[in-house]
C-alpha cells in the first residue's frame, strides 16, 4: 500500500476547514436559515437556468428578476452564461430527488437540499482542483515541502476560501477546478504521453469558456507549464491532424450548449446578455485593482506578491516561462482592470483572480523549490504571515467589522485586525462606480440646499435655525421624534428615460455626541407612477462612526440608479429608521449624471 503523501494532509485540512466554516457560518447562519443565502447576486442566475429548464419550463418566459433576467423583443434571457449551471447540474439533480422524497419540503428547486447540494459540490470542486494541481505540481518536478505550502496558503491564505465556503454558487471555484485539470492534460501532453489526452483537453477547455469566456487568456499559460517543451508539444499535437480536429469537434460540442439555451429563450442562436455591460479598454484601474483598499489583491491576498515576484526571479533559469508568465499577468491584470466596475460589486477581497490562481502559482512553485536555507525559511515566515492575516480579516469579513461594498483607506485604517463590538457594522456609506459609460456622462441637473432658502427639488424635513449651523443659519434637524428629514425628488419632466444615471451627493453631517447618528440610513429609491418600486437601496448613511463630539463631518455618496421610465420618481432622502437617533445636516449638494449613448 502506498504511504499517505504529506500533502494529502494539507488537502484535507483545507477540505476540514471549508466544510466546517460553510457548515456553521453559511448552511446554518444566525438564525439556522443561512443556506437560503448560498444562492444570491450573481449566483441567481448561474443558478436561475436549472429551475427554469428542469422545473418549471418557462425558458423565455421567466418571471421578471432584475439581478439577471432581461426582457427583449422575443422572450426573457438570462444574462449569464450556462457554464456554472452545468457544474452545478449533477448536485442539483441530487439535491432535487431528495426534495422530492420529502414530503415537507417544497419542489420548485429552491428547498435547502438543492442549495446544500451545491455548497457539497463545490467542496468536491475544491478537492478536485486541489489533487490536479498537486499532480501538476509533481509532474513539475517540485518537491513535497513546496507543494505543501502552496495548497495551505491558496485555501487559507486567498480568497478561495471565502467562495469555496461561503459563496459556493460564484463561477470562481468550477474555473478553479477546470484550470487546474486543462494544465494538468497539457502537461501530459507535453510529456509525451498519448495524444489523445488532446480529446479531453478540448472539452475542458470549452467548459472553462462556458463558465467565464474571458478566461480564454488562459492558452497563454500553456509556455507556463510546457516551458522549453512548448514549441515541440504544438508541433506534435498539429501533426496529428485527426486527434487534433476531433479535439476541436468535441470542444465546439460543448460550446454548442450555451446556443441551445439561448435558442430556448429567445428563438436566437446568438445572444448578448451582458447588455448595459463592459470593457472600459482606455481606462483601465491597474492600481486599484493590484493595491486599491477596496479590492486591491495584493492589499488583501499579499501570497500573490511572491507569485509576481517569482515570475521575474524565474528569468536567470527559464525565460520561457518568466517571459509567458509576466505576459499571462499583464494580459490578464489590463483586462480585468478595464472591466467597467473594476472591483466587480461587494464582496471580500478579489474574486475574479481565483481563476487565475493555478497558474500564477506555477513559477512561485518553481522558484521555492530551487530556495533553500534562509531564502525558504523567510519564504514560510511569508506565508504563515499572509495566512494569519487572511484568515484574521476574512473572520472579520463574516462578522461585518469589514464592509462589503465601499472600503477605503481610512475604514481600512480603522477596522485593522479590530474584533470588539463595536466594530461590528460600524462601517457604511454608499460609494459605488459609475455605470457603464464608453462615451462618458454629462450632468443633466444638480441643486444645492443650503437649508436657506425654497428649492426645486429638495423639500421637507424639520428646518430650523440652530447656533451650530455649519453656513449661515439653518440645519436640518433630527430628533428620535423625527423619522424624515430632507428629500431629492425628481421626475421624468425633468430627467431623461432609458439611460442609466450616476448621483454625486455631498453634505455636512454634525453630532453632539460622536455616534449619535450612527443608526440612520439613506435611502435611494425610483417609484413608477403605479405607485411600485423599480429601485429601492438603503444603506448606512455614515461611512464611518463620528470620532468628535460636537464636529462637522463632510460625507460624500455616489450611487448609479437603472433607467428610468416615462413618469418615474427619483428620490434620496435620509431616514431616521430607528428613531434613535440625533443629529443635523447642512448644505447637500446633489448632481445627477447621465450616461451618454453608446
Amino acid at each position: 500500500m502506498r504511504p499517505l503523501r504529506p500533502s494529502t494532509l494539507a488537502i484535507a485540512l483545507v477540505l476540514a476547514v471549508t466544510a466546517v466554516l460553510s457548515v456553521q457560518w453559511l448552511w446554518k447562519g444566525a438564525d439556522g436559515q443561512g443556506w437560503k443565502e448560498i444562492i444570491r447576486s450573481d449566483a441567481k442566475g448561474y443558478y436561475g437556468y436549472l429551475p427554469a429548464t428542469f422545473i418549471r419550463h418557462d425558458l423565455g418566459h421567466e418571471p421578471f428578476v432584475h439581478e439577471f433576467i432581461f426582457e427583449t423583443p422575443d422572450g426573457t434571457l438570462n444574462k449569464y452564461f450556462c457554464g456554472a449551471s452545468l457544474m452545478m447540474l449533477p448536485w442539483w439533480a441530487g439535491g432535487h430527488a431528495l426534495a422530492l422524497l420529502d414530503d415537507a419540503a417544497p419542489k420548485d428547486g429552491y428547498s435547502h437540499y438543492e442549495h446544500k447540494a451545491i455548497s457539497l459540490g463545490v467542496w468536491v470542486y475544491l478537492l478536485l482542483g486541489l489533487l490536479l494541481l498537486r499532480a501538476l505540481l509533481v509532474r513539475l518536478g517540485v518537491r513535497e515541502a513546496v507543494i505543501i505550502w502552496l495548497i495551505l496558503s491558496l485555501g487559507l491564505g486567498t480568497t478561495l476560501l471565502q467562495y469555496a465556503s461561503q459563496q459556493p454558487a460564484w463561477t470562481h471555484v468550477f474555473s478553479f477546478c477546470c484550470i487546474s485539470g486543462f494544465l494538468l492534460l497539457v502537461r501530459k501532453l507535453g510529456d509525451g504521453e498519448h495524444i489523445h489526452w488532446l480529446l479531453p483537453s478540448g472539452m475542458v477547455f470549452a467548459l472553462i469558456l462556458l463558465i467565464r469566456p474571458v478566461n480564454a487568456t488562459l492558452l497563454l499559460a500553456v509556455p507556463i507549464v510546457l516551458g522549453k517543451d512548448t514549441w515541440p508539444t504544438l508541433t506534435r499535437l498539429i501533426e496529428a491532424k485527426g486527434t487534433l480536429l476531433f479535439a476541436l469537434l468535441l470542444g465546439f460540442a460543448v460550446l454548442f450548449i450555451q446556443p441551445l439555451w439561448w435558442h430556448a429563450q429567445t428563438g436566437n442562436w446568438f445572444e448578448w446578455g451582458y447588455r448595459g455591460e463592459g470593457f472600459h479598454w482606455g481606462r483601465p484601474e491597474v492600481f486599484k485593482v493590484l493595491f486599491g483598499f477596496r479590492r486591491g489583491l495584493f492589499l488583501w491576498t499579499p501570497f500573490f506578491l511572491l507569485a509576481l515576484i517569482s515570475a521575474l526571479l524565474l528569468w536567470k533559469r527559464d525565460r520561457v516561462r518568466s517571459l509567458s508568465a509576466l505576459a499571462y499577468w499583464i494580459i490578464n491584470v489590463y483586462i480585468i482592470s478595464s472591466w467597467w466596475i473594476w472591483y466587480y460589486g461587494s464582496g471580500f477581497g478579489s474574486r475574479v483572480f481565483i481563476d487565475h490562481f493555478p497558474v500564477v502559482v506555477l513559477p512561485l512553485a518553481l522558484v521555492l523549490h530551487q530556495w533553500t536555507g534562509r531564502k525558504w525559511l523567510w519564504a514560510r515566515v511569508f506565508m504563515v504571515s499572509c495566512i494569519l492575516l487572511h484568515l484574521l480579516q476574512f473572520v472579520q469579513y463574516h462578522l461585518h467589522i469589514i464592509h462589503h461594498e465601499s472600503m477605503d483607506r481610512h475604514k481600512y485604517a480603522y477596522s485593522f485586525l479590530r474584533f470588539g463590538e463595536k466594530y461590528r457594522n460600524a462601517l457604511g456609506g454608499n460609494h459605488q462606480a459609475p455605470p457603464f459609460n464608453p462615451n462618458g456622462m454629462n450632468m443633466v441637473l444638480e441643486e444645492r440646499d443650503d437649508l436657506e432658502h425654497d428649492m426645486r427639488y429638495w423639500h421637507g424635513g424639520t428646518v430650523e435655525v440652530r447656533p451650530e449651523a455649519k453656513s449661515q443659519h439653518h440645519a436640518c434637524v433630527f430628533t428620535p421624534n423625527i423619522e424624515f428629514g430632507r428629500t431629492f425628488e425628481v421626475t421624468t419632466e425633468y430627467l431623461p428615460t432609458g439611460q442609466w444615471l450616476y448621483l454625486e451627493f455631498s453634505m455636512e453631517r454634525y453630532e453632539a455626541k460622536a455616534g449619535a447618528s450612527h443608526s440612520a440610513q439613506g435611502v435611494t429609491s425610483v417609484e413608477h407612477a403605479d405607485g411600485s418600486f423599480g429601485y429601492y437601496d438603503p444603506f448606512r448613511m455614515n461611512p464611518m462612526p463620528g470620532q468628535k463630539d460636537e464636529a462637522w463631518e463632510h460625507i460624500e455618496y455616489r450611487i448609479p440608479v437603472p433607467p428610468l421610465e416615462r413618469g418615474d420618481k427619483l428620490k434620496f432622502y435620509l431616514w431616521n429608521q430607528y428613531h434613535d437617533a440625533t443629529f443635523m445636516l447642512d448644505d447637500l449638494h446633489m448632481k445627477v449624471f447621465a450616461v451618454n449613448p453608446y
